[in-house]
């Protein structure tokens, strides 16, 4: 067993840790953005997206959970404000998920 913790230890150690995800606020405010909601999945649509963001979108899967459906609400809220948005992705996917918003006058 101590051998087996020391080799998982050994292992942590030497694996890349480039691979690690990393959820970023990007730097690019989004001034022109669009509201869809398709099959259970709410859809942020702008050109100023990440580069990494596949057809320059990101999404709030609407699975049910309060702070999906509180992602959804402050989005269609900011929307009827006119308001700008910053958003939270992970750097490494391509399907970006949303996990945070907030409004920018």
């Amino acid at each position: 067993m101590r051998s087996l913790r020391l080799l998982l230890v050994l292992a942590f150690l030497f694996l890349p840790h480039s691979v690690e995800a990393k959820r970023y606020w990007p730097s690019q405010t989004l001034t022109n953005w669009t509201l869809s909601l398709n099959n259970g999945v709410a859809y942020i649509s702008s050109s100023q997206f990440a580069d990494h963001c596949n057809y320059s979108r990101g999404q709030i899967n609407m699975s049910g959970t309060e702070f999906n459906r509180a992602l959804y609400a402050y989005a269609l809220s900011a929307k009827a404000k006119g308001k700008s948005l910053r958003y939270v992705i992970d750097n490494t996917q391509t399907t970006c998920i949303i996990t945070g918003l907030q409004e920018v006058n």
